[in-house]
């Protein structure tokens, strides 16, 4: 019997070996591309990770500080764009840690990245109640999922990847869902014993039904279950399911005892079944897209507010345009850390001979914000205030004396 094999199937296999050599292992990543989008990808073309600091280098509200995440409260943002719920009888810490620099990354490809997560259990449950669970979790805007047409027909897959290691082995699982949680689809893998870095790589398939919102709502939630109770394991492996899951019934409890920790880097979700290198932006640009969600407000070492700043009848007002536009005009919070001071300027005679200058104590401003996303006005207005002797007095600064930020722009989804 002869098997004939075309010319054109010879061609194509000396490409795909041509590609091999001449881009390594980009090479390979363009020969597994299934679609044109993808292949583009694997060469970097464009824009194509929809996670926001995955290299885990952005942590504006605590910097290289631990914090404790509160008990039970849906979700308390840590680093930059992520958020962790705690709910069970435990505690959990988490911090930017520099561990893939580290010695424990040594001769490992994870190198590539100077940050990582780092969840670590500081107080174990060893019995996870039914609705109980710790998971750590990404929403993504609407905006930056539509070209996925998910809901429809044409939905394309999604690849997830990223560098974890952890000292308790076993599966683990996460998965996407909707803004409206009413459809999730999990990916089970698997954490090997040695406390090592590895990378893992997971495929989703599209999602042809329900609602997937394509604005300033949450499109997708990216959610990653350290430990769960039996409320929310019935998830399938692989397959959309019509109701809020978390993981399978296969997840490992994480919380199991106080030695736990989970570090994690280089998420990237993009479309396509291929996983890409891990799309390195800027520094900056990765701190501006954040800073599309939250501000600390002026900066995170706090200081001086040099803003406009007007009095009259004993009131003082400051105003000052957010260095940023931002997904909706946002929440002023006050960080409540030392005391205000509303501080006036030099006081001048008639003649323009500077008389004296004055410092006067005011009430705690009361906060707002006006204008749009696009160009919110964050107002602080103090009462109380004494009237200034002299005459042309102007006020001109407004001073949080103490080493956090005075203010949090907040307009996380």
């Amino acid at each position: 019997m002869t098997v004939r094999v075309s010319k054109s199937s010879f061609d194509i296999r000396a490409k795909l070996s041509e590609l091999k050599r001449k881009f390594g292992a980009k090479g390979s990543e363009i020969a597994a591309a299934e679609t044109l989008y993808e292949a583009r990808s694997a060469l970097n073309s464009g824009r194509k990770n929809m996670i926001i600091n995955g290299a885990m280098t952005i942590n504006q509200r605590y910097n290289t500080s631990s914090y404790t995440v509160p008990n039970a409260t849906g979700g308390s943002y840590t680093l930059d764009r992520w958020a962790v719920n705690e709910a069970t009888g435990g505690a959990v810490n988490v911090n930017m840690d520099g561990d893939p620099g580290g010695g424990n990354a040594d001769l490992s490809p994870v190198q590539e990245f100077s940050r990582a997560m780092q969840l670590a259990c500081t107080n174990g449950d060893a019995s996870i109640g039914s609705n109980e669970n710790t998971h750590f979790f990404q929403n993504i805007e609407g905006y930056n999922i539509a070209h996925l047409k998910w809901g429809s027909r044409y939905a394309s897959p999604v690849t997830l990847s990223f560098w974890v290691r952890s000292n308790v082995p076993g599966i683990y699982c996460v998965g996407l869902e909707n803004g409206a949680t009413n459809r999730t689809c999990i990916k089970e893998y698997k954490i090997e014993p040695g406390f090592g870095w590895q990378k893992v790589a997971l495929t989703f398939p599209g999602c042809t039904d329900g609602t997937w919102e394509q604005d300033s709502d949450c499109g997708i939630r990216v959610r990653f279950c350290l430990s769960t109770g039996s409320d929310y394991d019935d998830g399938i492996d692989g397959t959309w399911v019509n109701s809020d899951e978390l993981a399978t019934s296969n997840q490992v409890n994480w919380m199991v005892d106080s030695n736990s920790r989970y570090f994690i880097t280089g998420v990237q979700l993009e479309k396509g079944r291929t996983a890409t290198e891990f799309e390195h932006r800027h520094y900056g640009e990765e701190l501006a897209l954040c800073q599309r969600y939250f501000i600390p407000f002026p900066s995170r070492s706090g200081g001086t507010l040099q803003w406009v700043v007007s009095y009259l009848s004993g009131t003082v007002r400051a105003v000052c345009q957010a260095p940023n536009s931002m997904r909706i005009v946002p929440t002023a919070i006050d960080s409540g850390t030392g005391t205000t001071t509303v501080q006036s300027g030099s006081v001048y005679s008639s003649n323009g001979t500077n008389v004296s200058s004055n410092t006067t104590e005011g009430n705690s401003p009361i906060l707002s914000v006006n204008g749009s996303a696009e160009c919110p006005v964050v107002q602080m207005v103090w009462t109380g205030v004494s009237t200034p002797t002299g005459v042309g007095n102007d006020y001109q600064s407004a001073s949080w004396n103490g080493a956090s930020p005075g203010i949090f722009l907040d307009a996380e989804l």
